[in-house]
């Protein structure tokens, strides 16, 4: 599967007897999607001491076009099928780099009953509770090693923070829902739209924000204030949250927002909420940054998907299908972890990062090349220009699909070398 990820299981195993083995094991009631992933897993918590992000979201993944496979589930507005993969990626503050999953779950979303009321919808397994069901997955941080939860707007729910405080690790999570109630430092039961009204202004800075289709690139000035609330348990609860014993919890707001936009502009806001100490504007400036990290989950989403086409896999029910997805989420770290090195370390050199079997089949299909002096970030530029990607000045970063394609070069190139080597 890493020689060829993008391809499907027969392509990946084009002997009849390789396949039907494929299939054996898939369809076996011993793999499941745990079984296949957990030890990753395992080995991805046993952090040394240091500050870590576990970055969670979640992502669909469509079946729509394999109506054959049974034990789907609904996606979006109830007309799609699939799964749903809850995801939770972790990140080395220090080493700037991915360390790998901490952990996942599927989940398969089905049609509320009718006539629901919102006590009968707690009793029930939603959405809302995968995130704080994969927080205790994920388990309690080793000695001498800090995590941070980070969450969007779907991992705003007072159910998750208490997972989160129950195993002692920290969170950033983006509000979603400002009409709910908190309690201000004068003691009075506030909708949190109104406490950020009290917040402190603590400093601003100026952010570059590129052109997109229909709006002008800008310097946007952005304004960074905070204040402390305190929220309390909310109204309804599932059975969990009533025995659980946390009543209300202390933190912090972080206010991101963009002052004097342009007319017919939506001007940037964001309202974070954190565990995590905010005094002064380097506390609130390390929140920001916590949160901007969180675009590597969605990143490693399109790995997976575009680069390993998990959604193209077929097979004939869920149950075969979830221990697949589960080895193709493992092999989608791989070479996220190395792009990553590139762009945070572009000078590192490849010869220390990169297999040297690799460099060695680079330097063999590109003969001019000094392999030797190469950096991290120019071997992944060689790397996608295998697979298509110019390489010209206005032409940017390459993508998944040209890097993934150039991979598969070099790993056919690989297997050359080996079948000559054995010759």
């Amino acid at each position: 599967m890493l020689n060829c990820p993008e391809k499907s299981l027969p392509e990946q195993n084009p002997l009849w007897s390789e396949l039907k083995a494929a299939y054996r094991l898939f369809d076996s009631s011993q793999t499941t999607f745990e079984a296949i992933a957990g030890s990753h897993w395992q080995q991805t918590r046993q952090t040394r001491p240091g500050r870590y992000l576990l970055i969670s979201d979640t992502t669909d993944i469509d079946q729509k076009t394999h109506k054959a496979t049974k034990g789907m589930g609904i996606l979006g507005d109830g007309r799609g099928r699939g799964l749903q993969l809850h995801n939770c990626l972790m990140y080395h503050c220090d080493q700037k780099q991915i360390v790998g999953m901490a952990g996942a779950m599927v989940h398969y979303r089905k049609h509320a009953p009718k006539n629901e009321t919102q006590m009968q919808s707690l009793k029930r397994i939603r959405e809302s509770q995968l995130w704080g069901n994969l927080v205790d997955e994920v388990g309690k941080p080793p000695e001498g090693s800090q995590w941070i939860h980070v969450f969007d707007r779907g991992g705003d729910n007072f159910e998750a923070m208490c997972h989160i405080k129950l195993t002692g690790s920290d969170f950033v999570i983006r509000a979603s829902r400002l009409n709910r109630n908190v309690i201000n430092a004068q003691g009075e039961r506030i909708p949190l739209h109104e406490a950020i009204k009290e917040a402190k202004v603590l400093g601003s800075y100026e952010l570059n924000l590129r052109s997109r289709q229909g709006v002008k690139a800008r310097t946007a000035k952005i304004q960074v204030s905070s204040v402390s609330v305190t929220m309390p348990r909310p109204r309804h609860q599932s059975p969990w949250l009533k025995q659980c014993p946390i009543g209300e919890i202390v933190m912090g707001v972080v206010i991101v927002e963009e002052v004097n936009a342009p007319k017919g502009v939506t001007p940037i806001r964001w309202v974070l909420l954190t565990s995590l100490p905010v005094k002064t504007f380097a506390d609130a400036w390390q929140v920001i940054e916590d949160y901007e990290n969180r675009w590597m989950v969605e990143e490693y989403h399109k790995v997976i998907k575009s680069g390993c086409s998990v959604q193209q896999h077929a097979l004939r029910t869920a149950d075969r299908l979830e221990p697949l997805i589960g080895l193709i989420s493992v092999i989608g770290t791989r070479l996220f972890q190395m792009k990553l090195v590139g762009r945070s370390q572009p000078e590192a050199r490849a010869a220390t990062h990169v297999p040297a079997s690799w460099l060695k089949c680079l330097s063999l299909v590109r003969p001019k090349l000094t392999v030797s002096k190469l950096s991290v970030y120019a071997f992944f530029r060689e790397l996608a220009k295998l697979g298509g990607f110019l390489g010209r000045k206005h032409d940017g970063e390459p993508g998944w699909q040209t890097t993934w394609r150039g991979y598969q070069v070099l790993q056919q190139h690989l297997d050359t070398m080996q079948i000559l080597k054995a010759i």
